[in-house]
């Protein structure tokens, strides 16, 4: 085994180690009747409903309804707040007119948008693909403007020496410089796109969707069913935080060896 994966496997086993402890005090509890098994389902009682979800149609149902409607709204987010973060990077008067503005709208929390995307969008599905674009949307645009502002002067000075015509411009200097940025609000975007998409299904209008699953389950005082839906959201979380991690580990290899 190379040392990278053995400190792979190190950090994971530290980082999975308290969730076990935690895990096995929380079941002796439960098994002492230590807490209220009606308020605290055991861990032991959410896997088995974890284990038991796989074999329910409703689930997939709900899965799949949650994942095309969050890769939807994410997918929409991120293209909007990389070329609005892009272009806004590159303009100094864009960045005196439009950032203040854009500063005050990240400081509202994002679920007070959704009164007003109830009437524009309707409580359904446009409702919450809006929501979700909204909530990917801002990290990608803030860390796309930040890679841009933060490409080297001397690339630039280099470039009007040169001539080059400005598309050439972007391609060779001002893009490479800011795909860091531009990779960094994807990562965010995935994960804040997820997020609000457990969110949408909470707020909007009910319908498929995990979070409607969890909705239903709470009513029932199914709470073994709501820990197993908080494992899955959590297991694509963490699915969508290493994918996102391996792309920019990937696409920016050559800094590596620009160093060397």
């Amino acid at each position: 085994m190379s040392t990278r994966l053995r400190n792979a496997a190190k950090t994971a086993a530290l980082g999975v180690a308290p969730l076990i402890v935690l895990a096995l005090a929380w079941q002796g509890a439960a098994n002492a009747g230590l807490i209220d098994s009606l308020q605290w389902a055991s861990p032991w009682l959410v896997l088995l409903a974890f284990g038991m979800q796989f074999s329910d149609p409703q689930f997939w149902t709900d899965l799949a309804a949650s994942l095309v409607r969050g890769a939807a709204g994410t997918a929409i987010g991120i293209l909007i707040g990389t070329l609005g973060g892009l272009l806004l990077g590159a303009s100094a008067m864009a960045r005196e007119l439009v950032l203040p503005t854009l500063d005050t709208a990240k400081a509202i929390p994002i679920f007070t948008w959704v009164p007003l995307l109830s009437i524009w969008a309707g409580s359904g599905e446009g409702g919450k693909v809006t929501f979700i674009a909204i909530a990917a949307a801002l990290p990608a645009l803030f860390s796309s403007a930040e890679g841009v502002i933060s490409v080297p002067g001397t690339y630039l000075e280099l470039t009007r020496q040169l001539c080059l015509p400005r598309l050439t411009v972007w391609r060779r200097a001002i893009f490479p410089g800011a795909l860091p940025g531009v990779l960094r609000g994807v990562h965010l975007a995935l994960l804040y796109g997820w997020l609000a998409t457990i969110g949408a299904e909470y707020f909007f209008q009910s319908g498929a969707g995990i979070g409607g699953n969890i909705m239903g389950a709470r009513e029932l005082y199914a709470l073994d069913l709501v820990g197993a839906d908080m494992l899955v959201i959590g297991a694509i979380g963490m699915a969508l935080d290493a994918a996102s991690r391996a792309l920019e580990t990937y696409l920016l290899r050559w800094q590596g060896k620009t160093r060397q």
